[in-house]
C-alpha cells in the first residue's frame, strides 16, 4: 500500500463514520452491516500497512540510521564518493581539532588503522618495537600514526591524508618504514612518478613496475647530509586514492645504529604500495 492508498483507507473510514441520509429501516440495516464489514477491514489494511512501514523503517534505522532518516525525510542516499566518513566542521577546524591532526574520532582512528597494517607488513626477521628517540631534541615515541586533513573548511573535495610511521629493527639496528595515504586530490599529479619526487627530494630515476595490472612507480635516493638512503613506491588507485611507501636503512634523529640494508627489494616495495589493504575501506 502507498502513501495514496493509505489516504484514501483513512478517507473512507472518515466518510463511513458521518452520519447516513435517512433510507428504509431493512435496507439501512442491511448498508450498515455490509458498510461494518467493509470498514473494519479498510481499517484493518491502513493500520497494518503503517505497522509494516514502522518495522522497516524501525529496522533499516538500527541498521542504518542515516539511510533511513533520509527515506523519512524524501532525501535521496548520499555516498561519499572518496569514502571518508562525513567531517563536521567547527570555526576553523574540524569539531575536537586545534590545528589539522585528528586526535580522536574516525579519521583518527584510521590512522592508527593504518599503523597496524604497516606494522604488519615488515618482513621476516625484523620487528617493530615502540621505540623512543635517543636525540634529545626530540619527544616521543617513533611508532606512530596520524590523520590530517589537507584541505580547508569548505572545500571540494575534502581530503585526508593519513601517516604510518614504523621504526624496522634487526638486531640493535633501526630503520624506518613510512606509509603515506592520500583521498582523491585533484591537486595530485595523475604520474605517480610525479608524486614520487616530492617526497624524495627529486634525486633518482622513477622506474615504473606493474603489480598485477597496477602502475607502481618507484624511486631511489640516495643518501645525503642529513637525509638517509630511501626507497619509495607510489600507487594511485583507479578511485583516486594514492598509495606512498617508504624504506631507508636509518631512522633519522633516532641515534640508532642503521640497518645494514632496506627491508624490501623494490619490486618487493612496489607490491606493497599497490596492496587494496592501504586503501582503507575505499
Amino acid at each position: 500500500m502507498n502513501e495514496e492508498d493509505l489516504k484514501r483507507a483513512f478517507q473512507d473510514v472518515v466518510v463511513a463514520s458521518s452520519p447516513p441520509p435517512s433510507m428504509d429501516p431493512g435496507n439501512a440495516l442491511a448498508r450498515a452491516h455490509k458498510a461494518r464489514s467493509k470498514r473494519r477491514a479498510s481499517v484493518t489494511g491502513a493500520v497494518v500497512a503503517v505497522l509494516v512501514v514502522g518495522v522497516g523503517l524501525g529496522s533499516a534505522f538500527a541498521l542504518n540510521p542515516q539511510g533511513a532518516k533520509e527515506y523519512m525525510t524524501g532525501a535521496g542516499p548520499s555516498s561519499s564518493s572518496s569514502g571518508v566518513p562525513e567531517t563536521q566542521w567547527g570555526e576553523t577546524w574540524p569539531v575536537g581539532q586545534t590545528d589539522r591532526t585528528a586526535t580522536s574520532g574516525p579519521q583518527a582512528d584510521r590512522g592508527t588503522q593504518l599503523l597496524e597494517l604497516a606494522k604488519a607488513s615488515v618482513p621476516a626477521g625484523y620487528d617493530t618495537p615502540d621505540l623512543q628517540y635517543k636525540d634529545p631534541g626530540f619527544r616521543g615515541g617513533m611508532l606512530r600514526g596520524q590523520a590530517q586533513v589537507s584541505s580547508d573548511k569548505g572545500e571540494t573535495p575534502e581530503v585526508w591524508e593519513y601517516t604510518a610511521y614504523v621504526p624496522v629493527r634487526k638486531g640493535d639496528k633501526v630503520g624506518r618504514l613510512t606509509v603515506r595515504v592520500s583521498t582523491p586530490n585533484p591537486e595530485d599529479p595523475a604520474d605517480p612518478c610525479a608524486i614520487l619526487k616530492r617526497p624524495a627530494g627529486g634525486s633518482g630515476s622513477c622506474k615504473t613496475y606493474e603489480v598485477a595490472g597496477k602502475q607502481v612507480a618507484t624511486l631511489a635516493s640516495m643518501s645525503g647530509p642529513g637525509q638517509p638512503a630511501s626507497t619509495w613506491a607510489s600507487y594511485r588507485a583507479a578511485n583516486g586514492w594514492t598509495v606512498t611507501v617508504g624504506q631507508e636503512e636509518e631512522y633519522a634523529h633516532s641515534d640508532y645504529p642503521k640497518l645494514d640494508a632496506q627491508p624490501f627489494f623494490t619490486p618487493q616495495l612496489a607490491e606493497l604500495a599497490a596492496d587494496p589493504k592501504f586503501l582503507l575501506g575505499s
